[in-house]
């Protein structure tokens, strides 16, 4: 019984996984324009959130709920040092 719900749990994270993968691409490759970039970046949140719901299974239960922090906390500070990063060399590009 938790061999079939694990894996059910794996098939619906791989099928959701490959269709926020397939939409930006389809997009892209026929529409293009600013409009793709919105769905674009709506598919990737949705992707990342698919990935810690049912691959790392991460939820707000409990120690997953410490986990999920830990995560998340791990992502801010990715995005506080990328987004500093491209600030300062962006304000260096318009100095030169």
């Amino acid at each position: 019984m938790k061999k079939s719900k694990e894996l059910h749990h794996y098939l619906t994270g791989f099928a959701l996984a490959a269709v926020l993968t397939i939409i930006p691409f389809t997009l892209v490759a026929t529409v293009g324009g600013a409009r793709s970039y919105i769905v674009l970046v709506l598919c990737a949140i949705l992707q990342v959130i698919v990935h810690l719901r049912f691959f790392l299974h991460l939820s707000f239960r409990g120690q997953q709920k410490e986990d999920l922090q830990l995560v998340l906390f791990t992502g801010f500070i990715l995005f506080l040092m990328i987004g500093g990063t491209i600030w300062v060399l962006g304000d260096l590009y318009t100095r030169m």
